[in-house]
């Protein structure tokens, strides 16, 4: 009989996969480590395969575990593609998938965007870095207000509005109660980059070469905002943030301090080439008249 697997488990097996550490993968899963183990166990026994080499030092992938990590990632992607494609259809032939990240400026464009379509329906799905260019490319989103960089290749970009930088910093940290910091300033600072992003992203958000041409200290790899928040808590590494995420986050024993020498984030709105839509079009629209962006 083929094995009856279940997606729980598969999303269990991609986080400890991507952390390579049963315990921060729990934490980020909001589990215990025992059952995230007891879990993983079971999806080898189904399967007949060990995915995971463990050692008391070191967890590492088989080679059967890589292979299955890609089928995992695809097998999710398709699994998350299909529910809201489902939803989509129950929400009517108008609904119209609008992606975001976090801290986008987007209300006063999506209340003209509705106001000027008042029955099309319109589904919000949160971007983040490591998808959403797959996700514009793809079609799963409609269009998506997107941070640069993005793999352009096949897309139309508006930009929108320019993000002053901000870098996370600990709070004790020397140079964390100025009210700005030069580039330069910060040479010294192993810089976390982001887990899965493309190279242009880590290029960008790590200033990476710096304006002088010298290459950052690169810090551990993170995957989502707590991650960052420890790790510069913890003294591991700093952050160059959008300021709007920023502000979203305030933490204890966390300093974010504007940074000059680099060139501030760029926000655009972003949609396939081949699928400029009547609804695209109006989306387009209201952004350009809600913040000023330039003409599509």
């Amino acid at each position: 009989m083929e094995p009856d697997i279940d997606l729980r488990k598969v999303r269990y097996f991609v986080a400890v996969a991507e952390h390579l550490h049963f315990g921060q993968a729990a934490i980020a899963l909001h589990i215990t480590q025992p059952a995230l183990s007891r879990q993983i166990q079971q999806l080898e026994r189904e399967i007949g395969v060990d995915l995971f080499a463990r050692s008391s030092r070191e967890v590492t992938l088989t080679g059967a575990g890589e292979q299955f990590l890609d089928f995992s990632r695809q097998l999710l992607a398709l699994t998350q593609t299909a529910v809201e494609s489902v939803r989509r259809t129950a929400a009517g032939n108008d609904a119209f998938r609008v992606g975001f990240m976090l801290g986008m400026d987007t209300e006063a464009t999506l209340r003209a965007f509705t106001a000027s379509r008042p029955g099309v329906s319109v589904l919000l799905e949160r971007l983040r870095w490591w998808n959403h260019g797959e996700s514009v490319h793809s079609g799963h989103v409609d269009a998506g207000f997107v941070r640069l960089p993005i793999a352009e290749d096949g897309l139309e970009l508006l930009p929108l509005y320019t993000e002053p930088i901000y870098v996370a910093l600990p709070s004790e940290h020397p140079k964390a109660a100025g009210n700005a910091l030069a580039i330069a300033d910060l040479a010294d600072e192993p810089a976390l980059h982001y887990a899965d992003a493309i190279p242009a992203w880590n290029a960008f958000w790590c200033a990476d070469p710096r304006p002088d041409g010298t290459q950052a200290h690169r810090g551990p790899a993170v995957h989502d905002m707590e991650e960052i928040i420890e790790y510069v808590r913890t003294g591991r590494g700093v952050a160059f943030l959008p300021a709007a995420v920023c502000a979203m986050f305030p933490r204890p024993g966390i300093a974010y301090v504007p940074v000059t020498g680099i060139p501030p984030g760029q926000v655009a709105l972003a949609w396939p080439a081949d699928r400029r839509t009547p609804l695209v079009t109006a989306l387009a629209r209201a952004a350009r008249q809600t913040l000023g962006a330039g003409q599509d």
